[in-house]
């Protein structure tokens, strides 16, 4: 079960490989990126990580105005690589890959529950081109850990 963390200590779950959860105009959408990190925590976490502007996440954070970090049990899960592997907006990631999905507390996402350890709703403060990417900034409203 999961339970409640601090917004100011939630900075503390990001190591590694994070999944980024979003919604998509057809279905709700889960991409692993490599480069998510904390940006700041306080009074509560935010966070920042680096996309490709022409990835469906990228498209669907935009849109929303929300995401979802989301730390994997294990680097080396099967379903992060396949994951990343579909960036369609019509691409159901949960039934494609028999991930069990369970609804976020704070934001209209889904979160991949039985593969993770954790995750941090936020809200996008911000987006920023640099070169060729994009930067996005978000700031925690829910975090939960095991």
């Amino acid at each position: 079960m999961f339970k409640e963390v601090d917004l100011k200590d939630a900075y503390k779950m990001i190591s590694g490989t994070a999944v980024v959860a979003s919604k998509g105009k057809f279905s709700y959408d889960i991409t692993p990126y490599g480069w998510i990190m904390p940006m700041d925590y306080e009074p509560v976490t935010k966070v920042i990580f680096s996309s490709d502007p022409a990835h469906q996440c990228a498209h669907n954070v935009k849109e929303t105005k929300e995401f979802a970090v989301c730390i994997p049990k294990s680097q080396d899960a099967h379903w992060i690589e396949k994951a990343g592997s579909v960036s369609d907006e019509h691409a159901d990631k949960f039934k494609m890959f028999g991930i069990e999905g369970t609804k976020a507390k704070k934001t209209d996402l889904m979160i991949p529950e039985n593969e993770i350890q954790g995750w941090i709703e936020c809200r996008l403060i911000r987006v920023i081109k640099e070169g060729s990417v994009e930067l996005f900034l978000g700031e925690a409203v829910a975090a939960y850990s095991l």
